[in-house]
């Protein structure tokens, strides 16, 4: 039995993936979470073999999710399940430790397709994205804002941020905004998404 945990803010979503996780003879869904801190709770308190994580989440979202169940529960497959495409987030997952990538609007049964595929030891993305393939993306930073970058990216709040770089809460969110305007991103997760893709921009000096 495939034992699956789910971590969805939508409650149609995860009422929807119950009824049709019920209809296969070898899953089970043991447990539910809709924000960051359920679903780090979940982890501690479920064993389960796969993990189908939304990228957009209250309190934290999927991308730096993934960081913290790596290091809780390394043997667990996660499936990202989530609207946005493949092109934009799928490297990172994959880079994070995800096992697979599946849009929301795919039919149901590519999804349980993937959860047998993933217990099997396979990788679900696309070919562009196992070849590790990216474009160049020249982005100058100064050295502050790569630092507000990198803390941002471990997970950090604005106000844990101010704290470690001694500078003011209103300071970092200008930082944020100039990372958000200069990357062209709409959201952490896009920041955290860029400096996976990008590393060497975050080790320039």
């Amino acid at each position: 039995m495939i034992k699956i945990l789910l971590a969805d803010d939508h409650a149609v979503v995860r009422k929807g993936l119950q009824l049709f996780i019920g209809y296969e003879d070898n899953m089970q869904l043991v447990a539910e979470a809709s924000d960051g801190d359920e679903l780090i709770e979940m982890i501690q308190n479920h064993e389960a073999d796969v993990l189908l994580l939304d990228l957009d989440m209250p309190k934290m979202n999927g991308i730096t999710a993934i960081r913290k169940i790596r290091e809780m529960a390394p043997d667990l497959k996660i499936i990202i399940l989530t609207m946005h495409p493949e092109d934009i987030y799928g490297k990172t997952a994959l880079q994070m430790g995800a096992s697979g990538y599946v849009i929301k609007d795919d039919e149901p049964k590519k999804l349980i397709r993937s959860i047998n595929r993933v217990i099997e030891g396979e990788q679900i993305f696309s070919e562009d994205i196992l070849n590790n393939k990216k474009k160049n993306k020249p982005i100058k930073l100064s050295q502050r804002e790569i630092e507000v970058l990198k803390l941002l990216s471990s997970g950090k709040s604005n106000k844990e941020i101010s704290e470690e770089l001694e500078i003011s809460d209103k300071t970092v969110s200008t930082y944020k905004l100039r990372l958000l305007n200069k990357i062209g991103a709409k959201s952490v997760v896009d920041l955290i998404n860029f400096s996976t893709n990008y590393p060497e921009i975050l080790n320039r000096k």
